[in-house]
């Protein structure tokens, strides 16, 4: 069974080939942006399944009018714009976090898309039809049969196995941030309450940080910093609200939700953060700027 004329693994590996040609121009791109090198993307291998998947719509849109270069551009357009949209709406609502946003832009909608990338997309299509596909579709088709579904298979357990260790850390991600947030309105709360003003500030973590980043750089000496930081002013509270029994169970409580976030769940977090410098959250604006003493190399 084909489509327009290739088979399901042609078309399985025109999806790798346009995720690894994307995840060499995104990591490119933000690198230089970020001056360091930055393994851009959600998943921890070299691809990048939003222009892979990208790539395809554009495909099934254009080849019927492939030879039509406006219906190119604006079929093109349209089908990766609308693809975009979905990807980061269904991102975003799983894991709270916005791997891209373009609300800086002008004619966005709601930060998952905007004219000027959606432009881009269509003049990609351009390319990519006229240019970039010929070659690559000469690749593909010069498999034989059996080498190019053994080729997809290999490479779809690659991206099976990428894809749920990357889901791992996003997860762990979400339920860090989570916790992190409601430890800090918690913490919040209870410094009001008592009028304890410790180094849970920010400003105070990072002092702290940038005490034990000048005795050494791994994490785990950074997460040891905010602990004893955290651990000190817990402690402080607790003793403040010994008198109030619910007030000072809260505080133990939140010095235990701190012990139980280890150093795998931050280390899991941090590198996909890393692979997205640009994400942000709404809903965990205040636990992504406690984490920005650890993402600093």
């Amino acid at each position: 069974m084909t489509w327009f004329g290739y088979t399901f693994a042609q078309w399985a590996l025109f999806f790798f080939l346009y995720s690894f040609l994307g995840w060499i121009w995104e990591s490119t791109y933000v690198s230089l942006r970020e001056k360091r090198w930055v393994n851009r993307g959600f998943l921890n291998g070299p691809l990048l399944p939003i222009y892979g998947s990208g790539a395809v719509f554009i495909l099934l849109f254009t080849l019927p009018v492939a030879q039509n270069p406006i219906l190119v551009f604006l079929m093109g357009m349209a089908g990766a714009t609308l693809l975009e949209y979905v990807t980061g709406s269904l991102l975003e609502s799983t894991f709270h976090l916005r791997y891209w946003d373009y609300s800086m832009y002008r004619f966005n909608l709601n930060g998952y898309i905007c004219l000027p990338a959606s432009l881009c997309w269509g003049a990609f299509s351009l390319l990519m039809i006229r240019v970039i596909h010929p070659v690559v579709s000469g690749w593909v088709t010069m498999l034989s049969p059996a080498a190019a579904l053994t080729a997809a298979l290999a490479l779809s357990a690659f991206f099976a196995a990428d894809l749920f260790a990357s889901l791992r850390e996003a997860v762990d991600m979400r339920s860090l941030l989570q916790s992190l947030s409601d430890s800090r309105r918690h913490i919040a709360w209870l410094q009001k309450r008592y009028e304890v003003q410790a180094a849970f500030a920010p400003s105070g973590l990072t002092r702290s940080v940038d005490a034990v980043r000048r005795s050494g750089t791994a994490v785990q000496h950074r997460l040891q910093a905010l602990r004893q930081q955290r651990s000190q002013l817990l402690h402080t509270l607790s003793v403040q609200a010994s008198g109030d029994v619910d007030t000072a169970q809260l505080a133990r409580d939140e010095l235990s939700a701190m012990q139980g976030r280890t150093d795998s769940m931050y280390r899991r977090t941090l590198r996909h953060l890393r692979r997205n410098p640009g994400a942000v959250s709404q809903r965990y604006a205040e636990a992504l700027q406690d984490m920005e003493p650890l993402l600093k190399p």
